[in-house]
């Protein structure tokens, strides 16, 4: 159905925040996961990154995509609980930093009720004993198949 360039999509950050969703900026994210993980291994908590992409091919357009990011960013900041983070992490997906296991993951992602649910392709990757660059390793392979 999609007949537009994902090039045309919006994805710029101040370093902050990412222009379109106002969600927090990747290299944000990545800073902010690094602390997580020191606080999560001294704690002996378990952390889930749940990654989120948007199928472009369900939009008729640019803008329609776009609109979709907007409501899901909303969806996510919305109903997060303290603590958990999220970042639109590519043209079309966000990742959200959980402070829990994999089951409970899957419950906050029927929770949240995103909408544009049957666009979406969901993946749950827990930390479990990866060090940092093995799980983003991990969730890339995931996020970006």
């Amino acid at each position: 159905m999609a007949d537009f360039d994902l090039r045309d999509v919006e994805f710029q950050s101040d370093g902050s925040a990412d222009s379109l969703t106002a969600s927090m900026a990747p290299a944000l994210f990545h800073e902010n996961l690094k602390r997580e993980i020191a606080t999560a291994g001294r704690e002996g908590r378990e952390l889930t990154i749940v990654a989120l992409a948007l199928a472009p091919s369900a939009f008729a357009s640019v803008a329609t995509l776009q609109e979709a990011l907007i409501e899901i960013a909303f969806a996510i900041s919305s109903g997060l609980r303290g603590g958990d983070f999220f970042a639109r992490i590519s043209d079309c997906g966000f990742w959200v930093l959980l402070r829990t296991d994999a089951s409970s993951a899957a419950g906050v992602i029927d929770r949240l009720d995103l909408p544009h649910h049957d666009n979406l392709t969901i993946h749950i990757v827990v930390r479990k004993y990866f060090g940092y660059n093995a799980w983003i390793d991990e969730i890339d392979l995931q996020h970006f198949r």
